[in-house]
């Protein structure tokens, strides 16, 4: 799993510097006006539940910026199984610094670790289909970096970042230009000179119809909302040409079903839109 270091690090002080004002503001003034800055201490993040973890390395800069006295000691990796009553990191310093850290550190912890909670859920139930679980930019605004760390962390894995990347012709599109098959050809013209992979999205057989042509040259195509019992027949017109992934109307319910069906990927864009977040308690010693 790709590790904060390995990400812009001015992105990632940028959110965690605001995230710190956003709960501290100019000063925690009821730690300030209650203990006294000599006080050292140790704290324990207990998980409450049982999930996966995700976000202790962003929790661990948090204390960071906080006060680089402070020593946060994970006990588990990013994408470890988490049990209910775990203690997860001992954090050890400046009392002052440690209460001060301590709600930004747990909203990070706590966000991350569903987000790679539900996502593993889904992993799991796929296992053994060869498919893959796909994290979206359904997430937080300025919150992505984090959200997709924690999609992997899950087990997921995530088709691009910003839309730079990659050419996702959809319906906003078609309908601008007058039809799928007109946008398609825009979008593979373009990349003669701009280098970049194209994926459409198709929402009936209709519109699949009018993009098999281009099939052999598109990067992935993405049927949306397919019930499951016609998604063979959409592979089948697809023929094995280009991937094909399969988003809308999927749950923990049916996403074993969509899996083995012979596409490649599932998208999950609830997993970071809309996580529930998993409970951690904070002790003090």
């Amino acid at each position: 799993m790709k590790k904060m270091h390995d990400l812009h690090d001015s992105s990632v002080s940028r959110v965690i510097e605001q995230a710190l004002f956003e709960d501290l503001g100019f000063g925690d003034v009821t730690t300030d006006s209650i203990i006294p800055k000599e006080k050292l201490a140790t704290a324990h993040i207990i998980s409450s539940e049982n999930g996966v973890a995700a976000g202790l390395e962003v929790a661990g800069l948090v204390y960071r910026y906080i006060d680089m006295q402070i020593t946060f000691s994970p006990l588990l990796r990013d994408g470890d199984v988490l049990t209910s009553g775990q203690t997860v990191a001992h954090i050890h310093g400046p009392l002052r610094g440690i209460l001060q850290g301590k709600q930004t550190a747990l909203n990070f912890i706590m966000r991350m670790s569903g987000i790679a909670s539900v996502t593993r859920e889904y992993v799991n139930e796929v296992k053994g289909t060869g498919v893959k679980i796909v994290g979206t930019r359904y997430t937080v605004p300025n919150f992505r970096m984090f959200d997709h760390l924690a999609f992997k962390a899950g087990g997921g894995t995530v088709r691009s970042f910003s839309s730079d990347q990659e050419i996702i012709v959809n319906n906003d599109f078609s309908h601008a230009v007058g039809g799928i098959s007109q946008t398609v050809r825009k979008a593979l013209d373009y990349t003669k000179n701009y280098h970049r992979p194209v994926s459409v999205e198709v929402r009936t057989f209709d519109e699949l119809r009018d993009i098999l042509d281009y099939t052999a040259r598109l990067h992935r195509i993405i049927l949306s909302g397919f019930p499951p019992q016609v998604l063979p027949q959409a592979v089948e017109k697809i023929g094995g040409k280009t991937e094909i992934e399969v988003t809308g109307n999927i749950s923990l319910q049916n996403v074993r079903e969509v899996a083995e069906t012979g596409i490649h990927y599932i998208a999950v864009p609830e997993a970071t839109h809309s996580p529930r977040a998993i409970s951690f308690t904070f002790r003090i010693s």
